[in-house]
């Protein structure tokens, strides 16, 4: 609602608020669709008949749209600046051949900024600045598709792994439309509203008694999931891109999850988050040859390892500096 009634207060108009309700319980569709009204912006809504989760609902939100962009926005993030859609437009009508956009975020609360994009620059197109850049799109909102190329490619074959932004961004970039990266704060994430919260990982019950035993998660699918999304353009690199894609996903994505599980759960529920990516459920959607397979089992034992034992006060204060290494190697590669 607040997300939504932020919008009216943006210097440029020209743009339409396209609303998938993925069955909300709140009771409030009427009175958000009123605010709409009343606010004159050109805006769709739709109603899912039952439960489509995250990748069905930010599909039909894409397929509600008509401009030449969407601008992909989470229900608790709101655009930084009141000019912030009017200086994004100018940018874009001066690159036409971008096919995505990625812009940077700050946090509602305190205004710590997250800078997943250190420089502006167009990176071209192609399924190797696919591979490079898919971790960038982890977070959903201040992406930008090209509407008309998000939309033929839409499929439901992702459905479930809460990752469906990636795998467009990926398919989009890969078949060789550009991709913008912009050094700008385009979005406020997690809007506090008194008296109003949102569900997240970090604030459900801890498990008492935790048993050790094998848990699959989401991360499981990422490799695979950008995989498919460059292959009909990888060509005789494709097995070359997928051990890059593993290892970004080894190296960055999931020590950070499993020192998460550690945060919010326990040790031991981060152990059965382990054995959930072990190699044998990891390379069960791709295809390896024996020696990838052995380099890429070196790199997860280690990696598993090193999450399980690093105390967490020690990560927080390294994360920084993690952060700034892995950016600084992914602009070499």
């Amino acid at each position: 609602m607040e997300a939504c009634r932020c919008l009216k207060l943006q210097t440029c108009q020209d743009f339409e608020i396209c609303i998938s309700d993925d069955c909300s319980t709140d009771g409030r569709s009427e009175e958000l669709q009123q605010l709409l009204r009343e606010s004159q912006i050109p805006f769709s809504y739709r109603r899912q008949e039952k439960n489509r989760r995250y990748d069905g609902n930010l599909r039909t939100a894409i397929g509600l749209a008509s401009g030449e962009y969407c601008l992909l926005m989470g229900n608790d993030d709101c655009l930084a600046e009141d000019t912030t859609l009017e200086s994004l437009r100018a940018i874009l009508r001066s690159h036409p051949q971008t096919g995505v956009a990625i812009t940077n975020f700050k946090d509602f609360a305190s205004g710590r900024i997250t800078r997943r994009i250190v420089r502006t620059s167009n990176l071209g197109g192609g399924p190797r600045v696919a591979v490079r850049s898919f971790r960038n799109v982890s977070f959903v909102s201040g992406v930008f598709f090209r509407r008309d190329r998000a939309q033929a490619h839409a499929t439901d074959r992702w459905d479930g792994s809460e990752m469906y932004q990636m795998y467009i961004a990926s398919r989009i970039i890969a078949e060789g439309y550009d991709l913008l990266e912009l050094d700008t704060v385009a979005v406020r994430k997690d809007m506090a509203i008194p008296g109003e919260s949102v569900d997240t990982y970090a604030n459900r019950p801890r498990l008492d008694p935790c048993p050790i035993v094998e848990r699959k998660t989401t991360l499981l699918q990422l490799g695979a999931l950008v995989s498919d999304a460059i292959r009909p353009y990888a060509g005789k690199l494709l097995a070359w891109y997928e051990v890059q894609i593993l290892l970004q996903v080894l190296l960055f994505t999931y020590p950070f999850c499993v020192l998460e599980a550690r945060r919010a759960q326990s040790w031991k529920y981060a152990v059965g988050s382990c054995l959930g990516m072990r190699p044998k459920n990891l390379f069960s959607q791709m295809h390896f040859r024996p020696l990838q397979r052995w380099f890429l089992r070196g790199v997860f034992f280690a990696v598993t390892c090193a999450a399980l034992v690093v105390p967490i006060s020690f990560f927080d204060a390294c994360q920084p500096k993690l952060f700034a290494i892995s950016k600084s190697i992914l602009r070499r590669v």
